[in-house]
């Protein structure tokens, strides 16, 4: 009985407490049963009017720093970058104003521009916008990202820091064709939509776990001159990475993509980071596939930080040994 009676006479911050755990693992289970859905039921099942044949954006992500690392950032991802790579990661920018553009020329033929911004509401939350843009006046993709992340409170089972959860909406657009007054002339566009979600979650104070969902609910609609109206959707991909920090200056990230349409390839990702005197960065990166093996690519890059009054710049570059054509990478941000 005395221990009933105590029980009911929990201090207020203590059952605060308790219902900010509980909430925390109702919204990250929320977030796994979301996630199992989209893989269970992925973007593009066949139905009347819908091709079989997948939508391929040229989207290679946002930052000189991810392909610095090989693309091995599911969990290191951090604020405005992380639109693209983990929804998540928007929660823990070190910035409560960010703002970073990018450029890439892929394989040498894709002229390809990134520009995203974050902007933390409080302490919890934290909203993002991204634009990426690829092609010519021929062909030209372009998507926008609007974001979200939270901070919650440390899942039950562990207490080694908060759990950040985020979401990603995604709206594509496409155009291709070049009019040249011949009858014959082909031309179409394309307007498109796709849902990101993600989590990171510390296991240790040196090691943190982080999944991330691309694509788990995705259309694709194309108007075209000569096949009419068809829909599509766009791929859809599950990222698993696991970081760890052996030494404050050092991070290392080992991801796994496992791709959930027959068109795509499972890739295995490893990246690491070491910091020189809290200012500058060296990183490296390495991606393979995992079944034929055909695939396999290494990435250098480096970066560095400038204090200007309160603000910081920072300014990154990467490059990419791929399997058909190198890939020069920069990027520049600003944070406040």
């Amino acid at each position: 009985m005395e221990r009933t009676s105590r029980s009911r006479r929990l201090h207020p911050s203590v059952a605060r407490s308790g219902a900010m755990v509980r909430r925390s693992a109702g919204v990250a289970a929320a977030l796994v049963v979301a996630i199992g859905l989209g893989v269970c039921f992925p973007a593009g099942a066949s139905a009347e009017g819908v091709s079989d044949i997948p939508g391929a954006f040229v989207d290679v992500g946002i930052g000189a720093r991810s392909m610095g690392m090989g693309g091995a950032v599911v969990v290191t991802s951090h604020g405005a970058g992380s639109l693209y790579w983990n929804p998540a990661g928007l929660a823990v920018g070190e910035r409560s104003k960010e703002f970073s553009v990018d450029y890439a020329d892929v394989m040498g033929l894709v002229p390809y521009t990134a520009a995203s911004a974050a902007y933390r509401l409080s302490e919890r939350y934290t909203l993002g916008i991204g634009l990426l843009y690829s092609g010519d006046d021929v062909l030209s993709e372009t998507t926008v990202l609007l974001g979200a992340a939270t901070s919650l409170s440390s899942l039950p089972w562990l207490d080694a820091g908060p759990t950040n959860v985020g979401a990603t909406v995604r709206t594509r657009l496409a155009s291709f064709g070049s009019p040249s007054g011949f009858e014959d002339d082909v031309s179409g566009s394309a307007l498109g939509f796709g849902l990101d979600a993600g989590a990171t979650i510390p296991v240790t104070e040196r090691v943190t776990f982080g999944i991330a969902a691309r694509d788990i609910l995705s259309t694709l609609s194309w108007e075209s001159t000569a096949g009419g109206s068809y829909n599509e959707g766009v791929p859809p991909a599950l990222a698993f990475g696991v970081a760890a920090r052996p030494h404050r200056n050092v991070l290392l990230e080992l991801d796994l993509d496992k791709a959930l349409h027959q068109d795509s390839r499972d890739l295995v990702l490893l990246g690491a980071e070491v910091t020189l005197f809290d200012v500058a960065a060296l990183r490296g990166g390495y991606r393979k596939e995992i079944s034929s093996g055909e695939l396999s690519e290494f990435s250098v890059g480096a970066g560095a930080n400038v204090a200007a009054g309160s603000s910081v710049i920072g300014l990154d570059i990467a490059y990419l040994f791929g399997h058909l054509e190198d890939t020069l990478r920069l990027s520049m941000g600003f944070g406040l």
